[in-house]
């Protein structure tokens, strides 16, 4: 088999402007648009990596700041637990006291009632000693 050169070199030359035309047309473009894209895809993951790190501050922050407000509250409930539990110490001593000055004042009327019933009886205890003793001697007794 004989290869003849210029027909080779004549065959070649359709061939390069073919690969030369489809360069510039389809490969330089295609080519670009993938760099682009690279680029864009770069660009989307340094954007996603810089917005996954503020989302972390901003967890951070309010993580932080819901500590914070755990604390308040506790605080603030045992302020008022403290606060309740003084006012009720306060109360109760309030109502002891009145309890202690009714039955102060109950025992008293009490002794008081008791003296004038005591004195009542002895006089209604003489009187009778005296109409028993009258009945007994049959006659009237003096003091």
């Amino acid at each position: 088999m004989h290869i003849d050169p210029i027909l080779v070199l004549l065959q070649m030359v359709p061939f390069l402007l073919a690969v030369f035309g489809l360069w510039f047309i389809i490969f330089k473009p295609t080519l670009k648009l993938l760099e682009a894209r690279e680029a864009r895809i770069v660009g989307a993951r340094k954007e996603a990596e810089a917005l996954s790190a503020r989302l972390d501050a901003k967890v951070a922050e309010f993580e932080d700041r819901l500590q914070e407000a755990n604390a308040a509250a506790a605080a603030e409930r045992t302020r008022l637990r403290r606060e309740t539990a003084a006012r009720e110490d306060e109360v109760l001593g309030q109502a002891r006291a009145e309890a202690e000055r009714l039955a102060q004042e109950a025992r008293a009327h009490i002794q008081a009632e008791a003296a004038a019933g005591r004195a009542l009886l002895r006089r209604e205890a003489d009187g009778l000693a005296r109409d028993i003793a009258g009945a007994v001697l049959g006659r009237e007794v003096i003091q």
